[in-house]
C-alpha cells in the first residue's frame, strides 16, 4: 500500500514539473504562401550582373504592365522549371537620357537568392531575361557565354554598336536584350551540352574571363557562338590557360575581333572602333581590331586564325558552305566514316581562317606555319569565301603552340553551334559526334592529331 501511494506521488511531481518546464523548441516559421505565376505579366527586364554563383542574390529588373505580387518562374536553357521566387511587379519608366549607354534605370523588384543547390548553366527568368549561373567546384569543361557580342549587337534603347553613322561606343550591360538573333548563335550547344554525360560544365560570361579563377580549374574551356569582343585581360587569362598545359576547342568565328573595356562598374562595355576617339591614352588599350599591329597581340598567336584570313561564307563565292574534308582518319573525325573531300554542311556568314601558302595538287590549302612556328599544326576542312572583294580560305584547324602547352581544336565558324550547325537536321549529327570527340580526347589527354 506504502508503495502505491509512492509510486502516485512521483507522478504528480513529474506532471507538475511537465507543467512549469517553459518551451524550448522555436516556433516554425509559416511557410511562404504560393502566388500565381508572373508569367505574361514580366514583359522584360534585366539582372545586375551577367552571372552568378549559386547561393549569390540576384537583383531583378522587370518591366509589367500592371503592379501585382507573384511567383517568378526561373528556368534552364532547355525549359525546365528551376525554381520560382515571389516578386512585387509594376510598371517602370526607362532613363531618358542615352539608356543604351546609362542603362534602363528600373527600380528594383527585389533581390532573389539562388537555390545552393543550383547547378552552373544559362537561366531564363521566365524565359526572357537570361543570366548565368558559375560553378564554385572543380569541372571538366567551361563553357564562354558570348555576353559581349549579345550586347554589342542589342539595339534596345535605340542603340547598339552598329547602328548607321552613329554607333555607340558604349553599350551598357543594365538593359533588356532585344532579342537580336546574335543571341540565337549558340542555343543549339547549349542545349546539347548537358547531354555529355560524366562531364562536368562550368558556365561564365566573357566578363568572367577577366577573372581567371572563374575558369582555372577547369581542363578544357570552350569559346562557342560569335565571340568578337575581348578584353586584353580576358586574352591573357586565355592565353596562360594553354601555356599552363590545358586545352581549347573553339565553336566559333570571328573571334576575337575587337578589343574591348569596361567601365569601372563593369556595368557596361567600351569599344570605340576608332583610335583617335577612343580617349584611352595607352595605345595597348585602344578599342580597335586586335590584328591592328599597333595593339602588339595579333589573333594568330593565340588561337590560329583570324577573320581576316577567314572572311565571309555567305555571300557571292567559290565554296560550298561547308567543309571540305582534307584528313578523313583524323582522331576528331572518328566514328564517320568520312571521305577526303566529303562535304560537312555548315551554312557560316563568318569564318576565321588559318594563314595558307598556296594549294597542293588536290586543290587542298597548305597551312602556313613560317610565322607561328606552332609545334604542331593540322587542318581538318576549309571551306572558300570573300572578304574585300578577294577570295579567302575557311579553316578547321587544331594546333599546339609548344611541345609544353595545350591543344587547341578551332572549328572557324560563327555557325558551328547554331541550328544551322550542330543544331541542324542536315549535317547536325556528325557535327555532334566531332565536337564531343574533341572535348572527351581533350579531355583524356587521347590522340587529337594525325601524326
Amino acid at each position: 500500500m506504502m508503495a502505491k501511494k509512492y509510486i502516485l506521488f512521483i507522478g504528480i511531481v513529474a506532471v507538475l514539473q511537465s507543467c512549469n518546464t517553459k518551451e524550448t523548441i522555436a516556433p516554425k516559421s509559416p511557410p511562404v504562401p504560393t502566388l500565381s505565376a508572373c508569367g505574361l505579366n514580366v514583359i522584360t527586364g534585366y539582372t545586375d550582373k551577367t552571372s552568378y554563383y549559386p547561393g549569390d542574390s540576384v537583383t531583378v529588373f522587370l518591366q509589367s504592365s500592371s503592379s501585382l505580387q507573384c511567383g517568378l518562374n526561373f528556368y534552364d536553357v532547355n525549359g525546365t522549371l528551376a525554381f520560382t521566387a515571389n516578386v512585387s511587379i509594376y510598371p517602370q519608366l526607362t532613363q531618358p537620357v542615352e539608356p543604351w549607354k546609362n542603362g534602363f534605370n528600373f527600380a528594383g523588384n527585389g533581390k532573389v537568392k539562388l537555390p545552393s543547390t543550383l547547378v552552373s548553366g544559362i537561366y531564363f527568368i521566365e524565359n526572357k531575361i537570361r543570366f548565368i549561373v558559375k560553378s564554385a567546384t572543380t569541372t571538366d569543361l567551361t563553357v564562354v557565354y558570348p555576353t559581349n557580342t549579345i550586347n554589342a549587337y542589342n539595339l534596345s534603347g535605340g542603340k547598339d554598336m552598329y547602328t548607321h553613322n552613329s554607333a555607340a561606343p558604349i553599350v551598357s550591360f543594365l538593359r533588356p536584350t532585344d532579342g537580336s538573333v546574335e543571341e540565337s548563335g549558340c542555343d543549339a550547344c547549349l542545349k546539347w551540352f548537358p547531354s555529355l554525360s560524366n562531364i562536368k560544365v562550368n558556365y561564365i560570361s566573357d566578363i568572367d574571363l577577366d577573372d581567371y579563377s572563374t575558369f582555372q580549374f577547369s581542363r578544357v574551356i570552350a569559346i562557342i557562338g560569335h565571340n568578337e569582343y575581348w578584353s586584353r585581360k580576358a586574352r591573357n587569362n586565355f592565353d596562360r590557360f594553354i601555356d599552363e598545359g590545358k586545352n581549347a576547342i573553339i565553336l566559333s568565328g570571328n573571334t576575337m575581333w575587337w578589343q574591348v573595356r569596361y567601365t569601372a562598374a563593369k556595368d557596361a562595355m567600351i569599344c570605340y572602333k576608332n583610335a583617335g576617339m577612343d580617349p584611352e591614352p595607352d595605345p595597348l588599350l585602344k578599342t580597335i581590331n586586335w590584328y591592328d599591329p599597333s595593339l602588339q597581340y595579333p589573333i594568330l598567336s593565340s588561337i590560329g586564325a583570324d577573320f581576316n584570313h577567314g572572311g565571309y561564307g555567305l555571300k557571292v563565292d567559290n565554296g560550298w558552305d561547308g567543309y571540305k574534308i582534307y584528313n578523313p582518319s583524323a582522331p576528331l573525325l572518328e566514328g564517320l566514316n568520312l571521305k577526303k573531300g566529303e562535304i560537312i554542311s555548315l551554312p557560316t556568314s563568318e569564318y576565321d581562317g588559318a594563314p595558307t601558302s598556296g594549294f597542293d595538287s588536290g586543290g587542298f590549302p597548305i597551312l602556313d606555319n613560317s610565322q607561328l612556328k606552332f609545334q604542331q599544326f593540322e587542318l581538318i576542312g576549309f571551306d572558300l569565301g570573300s572578304r574585300g572583294g578577294k577570295e579567302t580560305i575557311g579553316t578547321f584547324v587544331i594546333l599546339q603552340k609548344t611541345r609544353s602547352s595545350g591543344i587547341i581544336v578551332n572549328t572557324g565558324s560563327n555557325k558551328w553551334c547554331s541550328s544551322f550547325g550542330i543544331g541542324s537536321s542536315n549535317s547536325g549529327q556528325k557535327i555532334k559526334t566531332i565536337t564531343q570527340n574533341a572535348i572527351v580526347k581533350l579531355l583524356a589527354g587521347s590522340k587529337i592529331f594525325s601524326n
